[in-house]
């Protein structure tokens, strides 16, 4: 696919997951959750983001197998303004639990093997060992669709 002009931007934190990159927003606020960091409210903020963001962005079909390739998401900056704003809650949520972030742009993420109106999916051209993960995090897969099936109040009820 053509890269044109176009600039991507990626909302991600400075440690490097399982794929070799650096972890985006949301999986980072899900490390946090998973280790029980986040309090009920934020767990329910972070559950009301992102389900806003799967029903309005379309779901890159090399998520359906668990992402094998190992794939990552950027944002288009020309089309995607308005979502990054919608991203400043997780990135709030970070910065409480001392979690440094940052905004990386690039006009060459990757090969481009995924696009709609306001993302591309990238396989990066370079891969690193996973980093030191922040203090309680572990690392691991990541749930397709909504997770509040997961959260302390889905649990609570069984």
């Amino acid at each position: 696919m053509e890269r044109g002009d176009e600039s991507y931007v990626r909302l991600q934190v400075t440690y490097r997951g399982r794929l070799g990159v650096e972890v985006g927003v949301f999986v980072a606020v899900d490390h946090l959750r998973r280790a029980d960091r986040l309090t009920d409210d934020e767990e329910q903020l972070y559950f009301d983001v992102d389900d806003w963001f799967k029903a309005a962005l379309p779901n890159p079909a090399f998520y359906d197998d668990g992402n094998t390739i190992g794939a990552v998401t950027w944002f288009k900056a020309s089309t995607s303004g308005a979502m990054l704003e919608r991203l400043a809650p997780l990135c709030d949520l970070l910065d409480r639990y001392d979690v440094e972030w940052v905004a990386t742009e690039s006009g060459d993420p990757g090969t481009i093997i995924y696009e709609d109106e306001y993302q591309v999916g990238v396989v990066p051209y370079v891969r690193h060992e996973v980093s030191p993960m922040p203090a309680d995090v572990q690392l691991g897969p990541t749930t397709a669709g909504s997770k509040r099936h997961l959260g302390r109040a889905s649990t609570d009820e069984d």
